[in-house]
């Protein structure tokens, strides 16, 4: 990649926070650092004895049945369908300690549980099933076509509202919109020659900006429906708020979303990247091995293999309807057949979105001649699944650290340190209301539960989006 060194005087705040981001090292070294100094902070608190008692709401003991499901060797426990009244509830007084990552017990914690660490980051698994059907509609020439479709036929200027909504309605699919979107928006602002990484922006702020509200209902409602009501339940047992309560919130989010997060992108971010200039893009002749799926289909091709890769997705759509519409459908939920919500349907999301790429891909490729074998299909899984190496190990180092974190019980008593603080505060409803905004804005801003960081920082898009 060829590099272009521009003279750019400071220019404010934003000037400053680019400065401070490209001195953050990689990624992967972050994070082993983050793994040290949890290490040697959590035995610093520990022989400092930081402790605090708070009280806390205590359920009542509930019967959980053990299940082997998909034929694993391990057990799954399947918890009660319905809460546990509020009444049966009752407060208790706990005493929460720092535990300390090289005592004897912390020595034995790090060893044993870091294969278990890996494993249960589920991140991982979003992101194999996903690049199953992504790697395949990729190598068979899909996406591109879409995206060529999606330019001609989008006035230009709307390009940026489409790749910041579709974002944001993308969090229906959990972390799917990360993985599918962000190269995808790169890849349509490249071909209309605006630089690749303003699309990864809009596409990131859609979907990272914009999670939580939606024009649709999705898991993330149900549960903050759940947790909701048994808030409620405490005061005025009662009372109950449905699944819809917050839609018509979400879609004027949305809506206010869509046109802020667009403003930000095109008047802020985009004009700093400056006009993108192709020659700094990777060429062809630096990947041999990867040829253009695109090249040679002529136009009548392209429209047969978009036919039936629509009846592709239309085929997966109709089974999902099959197993999910009937009464006592495998995609209902077992006790009340509710569909949307905290039902097989929604947890089956990343395997249906796949299949649909899988589906759609392989019909498009043998419509336009790009896969001919079930070789090719298996291949370009493998494909996408080798762009993957760098990602998982920066997943590896983020499992550790957060498995090491919740292990030391930092995180339990920082949040009742700051919760006693904030309650025996002298201020007012109102500022306590801002405060509890402001923090949940800067843990949002370090969380790393999800896969952002693995999207934004390793090439997992197959052949990658060469910037």
């Amino acid at each position: 990649m060829k590099e272009v060194k521009a003279e750019k005087k400071p220019s404010g705040i934003l000037d400053l926070i680019e400065r401070a981001g490209n001195k953050v090292p990689h990624p992967a070294i972050l994070f082993l650092a983050l793994c040290v100094a949890v290490i040697i902070l959590s035995q610093i608190l520990y022989l400092a004895d930081a402790r605090i008692t708070t009280e806390v709401v205590q359920p009542p003991p509930a019967a959980v049945q053990e299940e082997y499901v998909g034929g694993s060797v391990l057990p799954a426990y399947q918890l009660p369908a319905e809460p546990a009244p509020a009444d049966s509830y009752h407060a208790v007084h706990e005493t929460v300690r720092v535990q300390g990552l090289m005592t004897i017990e912390g020595i034995r914690y790090l060893f044993t549980s870091f294969v278990s660490n890996f494993m249960g980051f589920t991140a991982i698994g979003i992101i194999l099933v996903i690049m199953i059907g992504v790697g395949v509609a990729e190598a068979s020439g899909l996406i591109a076509s879409l995206i060529r479709k999606l330019v001609a036929k989008s006035p230009r200027w709307s390009l940026t509202y489409i790749i910041v909504f579709l974002g944001i309605i993308s969090t229906i699919a959990s972390d799917a919109g990360y993985l599918v979107l962000i190269p995808l928006g790169a890849a349509a602002f490249k071909s209309v020659g605006r630089h690749p990484l303003a699309g990864m922006a809009a596409a990131f702020a859609g979907v990272a900006g914009g999670f939580g509200v939606n024009v649709l209902i999705t898991p993330l409602d149900a549960v903050l429906t759940e947790i909701t009501n048994e808030s409620i339940h405490l005061v005025q047992p009662g009372q109950s708020i449905d699944l819809t309560a917050n839609l018509w919130f979400g879609i004027g989010s949305t809506v206010m979303l869509t046109f802020l997060l667009v403003f930000v992108s095109t008047r802020l971010a985009e004009p700093r990247l400056g006009a993108y200039d192709p020659a700094l893009a990777l060429s062809g002749e630096e990947h041999p091995d990867e040829p253009d799926a695109i090249a040679g289909i002529s136009p009548a091709a392209d429209s047969r293999g978009l036919r039936w890769a629509g009846l592709g997705l239309l085929g997966v759509i109709a089974l999902a309807l099959l197993l999910t519409l009937p009464p006592g459908a495998p995609l209902r939920e077992p006790v009340t057949g509710a569909i949307i919500g905290t039902s097989p349907f929604m947890d089956s999301l990343v395997l249906m979105i796949s299949l649909a790429f899988f589906v759609a891909g392989i019909a498009y490729g043998y419509g336009v001649g790009t896969i001919k074998a079930p070789t090719e299909v298996i291949n370009a899984v493998t494909k996408s699944w080798a762009g993957l190496a760098g990602l998982l190990l920066l997943f590896l180092l983020i499992a550790q650290f957060i498995a090491y974190f919740n292990y030391s019980k930092m995180p339990e008593v920082a949040a009742a340190w700051l919760g006693d603080t904030i309650e025996n505060s002298s201020v007012g409803g109102i500022w306590l209301l801002l405060a509890a905004i402001a923090i949940t804005a800067v843990v949002n801003i370090i969380r790393i539960d999800r896969t952002e960081f693995g999207v934004m920082t390793c090439r997992g898009w197959p052949g990658g989006i060469s910037t």
